[in-house]
């Protein structure tokens, strides 16, 4: 929008792409500065909450998240729909807030909704609805409704699964069926994760994990098991997954980090979940 800048005053002025790549560029290396940058002028803050808004990561109450709810009350829709591109909502957002913000937030390429406020099939199709959205990470009860029965299985008919690349289900049912996932429905789909398993789990998750890794569509380059369990841990040992360098087990989903220090390189764009997964061996 060059219409919209004022002129340069001369012509030793930086033209106003350096300028932009040079503010962008110190916005992201200290983002603790950011919000001051955005005082220099209206463009300059335009470009800079571009950067801040890039990636919003909300959990339990803190003055941060405060601030970020008064200006979610403040703005425009439009403003979240242009800006947020990567969003994760823990177990800490309200359910009412976490549907009030996916449902503005209509250009994400990255999802993650552990607040389960989507108990409907409404509210789910409006979480996944962005033309771009390639990562989710969801509660299992998105894809399968409460009170269940055993061998039910995911409903896959949104759009956006023939588009993720990287799908991770937190507190998946043990009795469910996850055949439907290698049914050809995520053709696009090389990452899988599941978490957090346990002994309940080992009958049935086993032997689907065994299908994925010889599935042909999807065709997976890494799966991950989030697990502490002893007793699931030595049913996965038994079953030579460990074998396949693409399957990892992980403690927890912010291992090696702390809850709060991983979520802090999430905000900062510099660690997430599926970067820097190397296959382990099983202790």
């Amino acid at each position: 929008m060059s219409h919209l800048l004022p002129l340069k005053k001369s012509a030793f002025d930086l033209p106003y792409e350096l300028e932009q790549e040079i503010l962008e560029l110190s916005a992201r290396a200290h983002p603790q500065y950011a919000p001051q940058l955005t005082l220099i002028s209206r463009y300059v803050q335009t470009w800079i909450e571009a950067v801040i808004y890039e990636t919003v990561v909300l959990g339990a109450r803190s003055t941060k998240q405060d601030l970020f709810w008064r200006t979610f009350s403040s703005r425009p829709p439009e403003f979240f729909s242009k800006n947020i591109r990567n969003l994760h909502l823990t177990s800490g957002v309200l359910y009412d807030r976490a549907r009030q913000l996916i449902s503005v937030c209509t250009s994400l390429c990255t999802l993650t909704c552990w607040a389960n406020p989507l108990s409907s099939r409404n509210d789910s199709q409006t979480a996944l609805q962005s033309p771009f959205l390639r990562r989710l990470s969801i509660d299992a009860s998105i894809l399968w409704p409460p009170r269940t029965s055993p061998g039910s299985q995911p409903d896959l008919t949104y759009p956006v699964f023939t588009r993720l690349t990287h799908l991770e289900i937190v507190n998946p049912p043990s009795e469910l069926d996850w055949a439907p996932l290698l049914s050809g429905l995520l053709p696009c789909l090389t990452h899988l994760a599941f978490g957090d398993l346990n002994a309940a789990h080992a009958a049935t998750i086993i032997d689907f994990f065994c299908d994925a890794l010889v599935s042909e569509e999807p065709r997976l380059q890494t799966l991950i098991a989030v697990s502490r369990d002893e007793y699931f841990l030595n049913a996965v040992e038994l079953s030579g997954l460990s074998k396949d360098p693409r399957f990892v087990c992980l403690p927890s989903y912010h291992h090696p980090l702390g809850p709060a220090q991983y979520w802090q390189g999430v905000a900062q764009k510099e660690i997430g979940f599926w970067s820097d997964r190397e296959p382990r061996k099983l202790s």
